[in-house]
């Protein structure tokens, strides 16, 4: 499926074999859709040259699919190619993907002249899209913190396991991201094309600036696990406490009847009919004394 524009054309595919399909019948490589089913490793940048000696340049990236930050926080991985030659920039996105909206959007709202500024520009959208991802992330990261001192739900956990998931993700897909961005911005035919030589620095200001907070948020993550490990191991150590106070409580009275139930003679009390009564008072007596030597006793002294 194409959708046409002034400036560049849309092909949607919907699985990877119909993609391959297209890249076929638009005569490219198709080594180029190599590692597209694991879009954290899939940004590249690569070249080729026809006939005439006139270059095409290829360019896989990830953008971000947004959700309702409501109902869903996960990071959606969205891959994309881009293929720009002297005559037409094609888009291959998939159906369900937000680029084609996006891309529309940037056109409308900004002249650009080049395929290249449409490129660059785009660079910019992405980059945004995953700030707003990471300022998702950052809300997330607050709420475990203060939840943190209240709760350690099974919950809470999930949750944190699938940030920390969701930062790694992104961290490796920047990574293998910035490789293929450093190879595009290198090319002649990318350089010369672009007017506003800013755009790339401002499109690297921003791969830094993003690749620096996730760094920040994956230490953050790393810091509120241990933040509640320390807390889990805490109510543990007062749950043993209380269970190892009761158990020597009780082990008290267990003693003294213990001991005055042996069936030998010149047991006190024996043939008495206070005797019960007298060692069941006793037993109570220590009980409490020794429940109370334990309440009050420092034991870090």
């Amino acid at each position: 499926m194409q959708n046409h524009s002034n400036q560049f054309q849309v092909i949607k595919f919907k699985n990877f074999t119909e993609l391959q399909s297209q890249i076929r019948h638009e005569h490219l490589p198709t080594n180029i859709t190599e590692g597209i089913e694991t879009p954290e490793v899939f940004p590249r940048t690569s070249t080729v040259k026809d006939d005439q000696g006139q270059t095409t340049y290829i360019v896989g990236l990830c953008n971000l699919v947004m959700m309702n930050i409501q109902t869903n926080f996960s990071v959606i991985l969205d891959p994309l190619l881009i293929v720009s030659n002297p005559h037409q920039l094609t888009f291959f996105v998939h159906e369900n993907s937000n680029t084609e909206d996006e891309l529309q959007q940037l056109t409308s709202a900004t002249q650009l002249d080049s395929n290249e500024a449409v490129i660059a520009h785009f660079l910019l959208h992405v980059y945004d899209n995953y700030r707003t991802k990471l300022a998702h992330i950052k809300k997330q990261l607050e709420h475990l913190e203060q939840q943190s001192s209240q709760t350690t739900k099974n919950e809470e956990l999930i949750q944190l396991k699938n940030i920390k998931k969701d930062t790694v993700l992104l961290q490796h897909t920047l990574e293998t991201q910035h490789h293929a961005l450093e190879h595009l911005f290198k090319l002649d035919e990318f350089s010369k094309n672009l007017q506003d030589e800013t755009v790339i620095y401002n499109i690297k200001t921003a791969e830094r600036q993003i690749t620096k907070l996730v760094e920040v948020y994956r230490d953050l993550i790393d810091a509120i696990s241990g933040l509640f490990s320390d807390i889990m191991s805490n109510h543990l150590n007062h749950l043993m406490k209380y269970l190892d106070s009761a158990a020597l409580v009780i082990s008290v009275p267990s003693l003294i009847a213990g001991l005055w139930g042996m069936n030998t003679g010149g047991l006190p009390g024996r043939h008495t009919a206070q005797g019960f009564w007298s060692m069941v008072a006793v037993s109570g007596v220590l009980a409490l004394i020794t429940w109370i030597i334990l309440r009050f006793k420092k034991f870090n002294d």
